[in-house]
């Protein structure tokens, strides 16, 4: 079960994260006061989405032998303005060389139908909450 920890720095805004022995610095939006020059969480999340996408793309094309050169994929989100707990969208772009157009749309399915990332952002996931407080 992955498990990522975020603590705060001396520094207002920015935050140190931990995901096993790595370590990721990310920041807050200016808007929140944050100095938003680390990664904030917007591109965390769309990292993780895309990362996946990549992933899942990569190993099916290796499995099925397909002749996938190169695949990049562009991220792009919008908070709702009238509801600024979701987004309006979010949209993913692919494009994958090597494959013919049948093979991209196949590889793009499989991502869409094995990432639970994608299938949790999509479709919404139930989301549990405890706090401690420590005096």
């Amino acid at each position: 079960m992955p498990v990522v920890i975020a603590e705060t720095t001396k520094q207002f805004g920015r935050y140190l994260l931990n995901a096993r022995d790595q370590n990721l610095v990310a920041d807050a939006t200016t808007s929140r006061g944050g100095p938003g020059e680390a990664w904030v969480a917007v591109e965390l999340m769309l990292a993780g989405l895309i990362t996946c996408a990549q992933a899942v793309i990569e190993s099916v094309a290796r499995e099925q032998n397909l002749p996938l050169r190169h695949s990049r994929v562009r991220a792009e989100s919008e908070t709702d303005q009238n509801n600024t707990t979701h987004f309006e969208f979010i949209k993913l772009d692919f494009t994958l060389e090597g494959v013919d157009q049948a093979q991209a749309e196949s590889l793009v399915a499989a991502y869409q139908q094995s990432c639970p990332i994608y299938g949790s952002l999509s479709r919404g996931a139930p989301v549990s909450v405890e706090v401690t407080a420590v005096p």
